[in-house]
This record gives structure tokens, C-alpha cells and sequence, in this order.
């Protein structure tokens, strides 16, 4: 049962997706090849989304990794000391 809801809820999205694509862009082909534009309308939502997931993306890699951390969850503090504990 489980596995069919899964499945439902992949199929669902990538619909979704595929909607959404269809909806933003605009595909044409001629002799040279295919050409995909974003149509002019749509470039505001896009930026609008893509401002959005960056907001969310960085609000979240500064949550799980502090300032000053050069690796995610205080593993380069672990990588500091093990390197002053041999030197």
C-alpha cells in the first residue's frame, strides 16, 4: 500500500513539473534545432521563486553550518584538533 502511495506522489509531481514547464517556457524547432525561451511573463515568477529557495537554501546552511565552519556540522573543528593533537 505504502509503495503505491509513493508512487502516486512521484507521478503527481512530476506532472506538476511538467505543467509548470510547459506553462514558463517555450519550446520551438526549426532546421537548426530546438530552441527554449522563458516567455517574458513568467520571468518575474521565476525570479520571484528562484529569490525564494535561495532565501530558504541559505537560511538553512547557515542554521546547520555556523560562520567560520568550512564543513558542515563541526566537522573541520574535529579535523583542527585531531591536527593539533599530532602536532
Amino acid at each position: 500500500m505504502k509503495k503505491h502511495i509513493i508512487l502516486y506522489i512521484i507521478v503527481f509531481l512530476v506532472t506538476a513539473l511538467v505543467v509548470f514547464l510547459v506553462a514558463v517556457f517555450d519550446v520551438s524547432g526549426d532546421e537548426n534545432g530546438f530552441h527554449v525561451r522563458i516567455q517574458e511573463d513568467k520571468k518575474v515568477l521565476l525570479k520571484k521563486i528562484v529569490r525564494k529557495v535561495s532565501g530558504v537554501v541559505y537560511r538553512e546552511a547557515t542554521e546547520h553550518n555556523p560562520e567560520g565552519d568550512m564543513l558542515p556540522d563541526e566537522i573541520d573543528d574535529m579535523i583542527k584538533g585531531e591536527i593539533k593533537e599530532r602536532f
